[in-house]
């Protein structure tokens, strides 16, 4: 094979699944380290940013480092809160592609998991 391996590692822990990897250009979902790794890896950093972050099922932020090929817990703890998962989702280009909104309504009603659950089903629908 002439094709270079890339050895994509998690460093300290791993996040719980699914998540949504949140990249320059768009919002994607992964459910397994596969999936994760290989959308890591193919994603390029906000330019803002010098990695690509990505929210596990928890509303933890964790970053992948493209230079080392290594995700890891974010150093400086960062939950993620209902409404800002949820705005960031609204905001996305894949939302407005697909022409769908998340609700903001009954927000207390609906835990966390359950919003990133569904919107990372929503993300691993095929673009129409």
């Amino acid at each position: 094979m002439g094709k270079e391996q890339i050895n994509f590692r998690i460093l300290f822990r791993p996040p719980k699944y699914p998540v949504i990897i949140i990249s320059a250009d768009d919002l994607s979902s992964a459910s397994n380290i596969e999936k994760l790794g290989t959308l890591c890896v193919l994603s390029e950093p906000s330019e803002d940013d010098d990695n690509v972050r990505v929210i596990d099922s928890t509303g933890e932020e964790f970053w992948y480092l493209p230079e080392h090929f290594v995700l890891s817990p974010g150093f400086f703890p960062k939950k993620w809160t209902k409404k800002q998962v949820i705005d960031l989702f609204n905001s996305s280009v894949n939302a407005k592609e697909k022409n769908i909104q998340y609700p903001l309504k009954s927000l207390s009603n609906t835990r966390l998991s359950k919003i990133i659950v569904d919107i990372c089903e929503i993300l691993s629908y095929p673009r129409l």
